[in-house]
């Protein structure tokens, strides 16, 4: 079978095909099921019993704040079943049961199967397949119970570990954070930190002290320029009102304190004329005394004002209080006096304490960038420092909860009883068995001969051709047993013959001449193939003969000079031939022989050569072909084979076209392509094909063939050619 080729529509000629390819592999058939039978059947005899029981298992799930599932991590919900069932489980319960085997024996010997489950209420479905029946019905509970040993041993030691450890951990940690902190303080002295802290805290409120000299300075100046408007000139009060309230705002001078000012009444920077002024008594009264005085005006004013409804101005009784009036003034004038001076001292003090912090502030300034620096470095010493602390807080968690936790289980199993138990075994199922077994011999034997069929890529029908090399079929050529292959059996002809033979090459006839008709008429014919024996001989010989019986005169030539055969079809010598008339050697009436069928003549092959693709390709055998055509109504050339071979594309010059021969399923369908693209690339002009030697006494050639072998050859008359 050719793969990959157009699948045809199914018909009942296909279904007849594929029932000829079962009879002929069905010894194969019945041989591979009867194989498989008695594989099952021999497993059944030496397989070992399985028994097998189902159980359930309680699982308890109640979630807790902490527990030991959280601690340890090993006991969560999905992760269940698999615990239950892990090798070092099943070794413990095999042991507990009086079973000491590894993990590895017990699958080999014993614990065939086993497979854990929840159902849809969360309880554990554990089935066992085990080979003992005593082990199926305990193996579950005693599974659960190791289970759960195994789990507290576990947890017991790991909390031994973890408790040796954690005792280890914390001693080293202790001692890392102890050195930690020297190597801080060593690192902080270092770098001089704490001087540079204290230092800093010494000088720390400078720059709030000098905002606030800034704030007071500016209020002063304010109330500086207020006591400059015109406007209060004459008013004494309203002066002494605005430096009261300046006074108010920040600490009054000081008996005895030195106050330094300059003629100017400001100092500046480079001034070298400065005055020293010393803070008197007279100078720190109260600020509200002249508020009496400011009461005795105002009685006094009162009664000047009674007066003078009664009395002249320049009356006795006007000059006593007018007098009292005049010296109170005078006392106001002298309190406004004091307290302007008290007031520009303050301003001085103000100016000469913001002066003095102003030159402070670089030094201010490079202490607290030092502190920065320092502590910027001291941090970051701290960030590469592992954090000891916060291991220790860790570690000291994880005993507590260890302490508090240690026996609190969040998922417990119990096991709750057999579900299912079965005294005989479950397997081997001898019904099953006989079934799977059967099964797959019907499976192997209908899958391995269509495999076989589809693994055959050599040639078997005509539709595979004409699909895959798009050539016109001109007929199949019997297989015909070697004791045939004579010229009386194979090439004489008789009239009244009724042979199967005789009326395949008709048809190959009739198919050639009407080719002839839509390209050239096949006077000159090439019959060739792509391998040696195939039957180009054969299939030439007998074609030649059919085209005699016709009444044309016919000829046919053996061209293959090496390993020329025809001659022995015929019972002639091989020389003289084909080969000493291209050499002159003979003439063409020597080289043409006649023979016992009429009107044909034979050109053996002649003398060997080794050369003959000169020959061939010479003009002498152009000359010498037209030659022939003008004596002979059909020529019929046997070739060589195209494959590894020259003559037959050299030839094709000067035949009219090519008969193509395929030695049904035994040439390979790549070698065929290979020749066909060959001769299609010297420019053959293909006729067709022949299917030769085809068994028709094979059933599957049988159906394929059969309007060839049966309806055409034995139901209708023969037709004279």
């Amino acid at each position: 079978m050719v793969p990959g080729l157009k699948t045809r529509v199914f018909s009942l000629h296909d279904i007849l095909l594929y029932l000829a390819i079962a009879g002929k592999y069905l010894r194969l058939m019945v041989l591979l099921i009867c194989f498989t039978v008695m594989a099952g059947l021999t497993y059944y005899v030496f397989a070992r019993p399985v028994y097998h029981s189902q159980s359930i298992v309680h699982v308890e799930d109640v979630s807790r704040p902490l527990d030991t599932d959280k601690l340890y991590q090993d006991g969560r919900f999905q992760s269940i079943p698999m615990q239950l069932i892990a090798p070092h489980i099943l070794e413990r319960t095999a042991k507990s049961l009086g079973v000491n085997a590894s993990h590895r024996d017990l699958q080999r010997t014993y614990l065939t199967k086993i497979r854990a489950v929840y159902d849809s209420q969360a309880n554990l479905i554990v089935d066992v397949w085990v080979a003992l029946p005593e082990l199926a019905d305990a193996w579950t509970e005693s599974m659960v119970r190791e289970f759960l040993a195994f789990r507290n041993e576990k947890r017991l030691e790991n909390r031994e570990n973890l408790d040796k450890t954690y005792d280890v951990e914390i001693k080293e940690v202790l001692a890392r954070i102890d050195r930690q902190a020297a190597e801080r303080i060593n690192l902080a002295d270092e770098r001089g930190l704490t001087e540079a802290l204290i230092r800093l805290k010494s000088i720390s409120t400078l720059p709030e002290d000098l905002a606030k000299l800034q704030l007071r300075l500016a209020e002063m100046n304010r109330i500086r320029v207020h006591l400059q408007d015109p406007s209060i000139q004459d008013d004494v009060v309203a002066k002494l009102s605005l430096i009261a309230s300046a006074e108010e705002l920040g600490d009054p001078l000081k008996v005895g304190t030195t106050v330094a000012t300059n003629p100017a009444g400001t100092k500046k920077d480079g001034d070298t004329n400065v005055h020293n002024v010393i803070v008197l008594p007279s100078l720190i009264k109260s600020p509200h005394a002249w508020d009496t005085l400011l009461q005795e005006q105002e009685q006094l004013n009162n009664h000047v004002n009674e007066l003078s409804k009664t009395f002249l101005p320049a009356s006795s009784k006007m000059a006593e209080p007018l007098k009292k009036l005049a010296i109170i003034t005078e006392k106001l004038q002298a309190e406004y006096l004091t307290a302007q001076r008290r007031f520009d001292l303050e301003v001085q003090q103000i100016i000469n304490k913001r002066d003095d912090l102003q030159q402070k502030m670089p030094e201010y300034k490079l202490i607290n960038d030092k502190y920065q620096k320092l502590l910027t470095e001291i941090g970051i010493y701290d960030q590469s420092q592992l954090p000891f602390q916060t291991y220790l807080v860790e570690m000291q968690k994880k005993r507590d909860a260890l302490n508090y936790a240690g026996d609190k289980e969040r998922i417990n199993l119990e096991f709750g009883g057999l579900l299912e138990s079965s005294a005989r075994s479950v397997s081997p199922n001898r019904f099953k068995l006989l079934l799977v077994s059967l099964l797959v011999g019907v499976v192997l034997a209908l899958g391995v001969p269509f495999l076989i069929e589809y693994l055959d890529h050599t040639i078997g029908n005509l539709d595979e051709v004409e699909s895959a090399f798009h050539l016109r079929p001109l007929g199949i050529v019997p297989q015909i047993d070697s004791a045939q292959l004579n010229p009386n059996a194979l090439i004489a002809y008789d009239e009244d013959r009724k042979d199967a033979l005789i009326e395949n090459f008709r048809v190959i006839r009739t198919n050639l001449l009407s080719m002839g008709q839509s390209s050239k008429a096949p006077q000159v014919t090439m019959i060739t193939s792509s391998m040696p024996k195939e039957g180009k001989t054969v299939v030439s010989s007998n074609l030649a003969v059919s085209f005699a019986h016709t009444g044309d005169k016919t000829l046919l030539i053996d061209t293959d000079l090496r390993r020329g055969r025809l001659h022995r079809l015929f019972g002639f010598h091989k020389s003289p031939g084909l080969s000493n008339l291209l050499l002159g050697e003979i003439s063409l009436e020597e080289a043409c022989r006649s023979t016992d069928q009429p009107n044909l003549s034979v050109m053996t092959a002649g003398r060997h050569l080794e050369s003959g693709t000169e020959l061939l390709g010479s003009p002498s055998f152009r000359n010498l072909i037209q030659t022939l055509r003008t004596r002979f109504d059909r020529i019929i050339i046997d070739t060589p084979p195209v494959l590894g071979l020259s003559e037959t594309s050299i030839m094709q010059n000067v035949v009219d076209g090519v008969v193509f021969v395929i030695w049904g399923g035994n040439t390979p369908a790549r070698s065929a392509k290979a020749a066909v693209d060959m001769l299609s690339a010297n420019h053959a002009n293909f006729y067709g094909f022949v299917l030769n030697r085809i068994d028709l006494n094979a059933s599957s050639n049988y159906y394929q063939y059969y309007y060839y072998s049966h309806d055409y050859y034995y139901q209708h008359p023969l037709e004279n050619a």
